[in-house]
């Protein structure tokens, strides 16, 4: 990794998902990725309760060039992560969204222009539920966006490369990771900036 001026000393992502899409999944290979592309500290916080499969999910990662001295979930994060653009219409997950200094990623094919995401941030959008249907990433018959917004994420913000993220999906499920490796690859050249 170069650790030039271009990326940030530490860099707050939090995931909103529903419970069955994979979120915690997903800020965990993340982790591992950004650890793999030499970061020196990481840190995957997953918040988990009475969750049951379509509730709301929150997980957070911290990943930093430093050593991380606390521990605490994401309050201002730097990028968020959105699994299902359905859950924009849900006020905790709204309010938690800052309203400027953050980039936001939603997965939706085309994003609603009643969206109360804020005009201050940027916003982007990838078909990460198509790309799972297409690719056969799914579980119980839903789609399953958890790696492919890993593709999506590395275009937009360029913290964590794709073969870094590669060599996580690799380690997790070695010769079964073809399909989310081409997963990761078709949501990095869907990624749209929408503002």
């Amino acid at each position: 990794m170069t650790t030039g001026s271009t990326k940030p000393a530490k860099s707050e992502i939090t995931f909103f998902s529903r419970g069955g899409q994979g979120g915690i999944t997903s800020c965990q290979i993340l982790a591992e990725a950004a650890y793999i592309e030499g970061y020196k500290d990481v840190m995957s916080i997953p918040q988990i309760g009475a969750e049951r499969r379509g509730a709301p999910i929150r997980a957070f990662l911290i990943i930093s060039q430093n050593i991380i001295r606390t521990v605490s979930a994401v309050t201002k994060p730097d990028v968020v992560l959105v699994f299902d653009e359905a859950m924009l219409k849900l006020p905790p997950i709204i309010n938690a969204i800052p309203r400027k200094n953050c980039k936001v990623l939603v997965n939706t094919k085309k994003l609603n222009k009643e969206t109360p995401l804020s005009d201050e941030i940027e916003i982007y959008t990838f078909p990460g539920t198509s790309i799972a249907m297409n690719l056969g990433l799914t579980l119980e018959g839903l789609p399953l966006v958890n790696v492919p917004i890993l593709g999506a994420f590395s275009k937009l913000t360029g913290l964590v490369s794709m073969e870094s993220i590669e060599k996580s999906l690799q380690n997790k499920w070695s010769e079964k990771a073809e399909k989310n490796i081409k997963s990761i690859h078709m949501a990095f050249d869907k990624t749209i900036k929408v503002n």
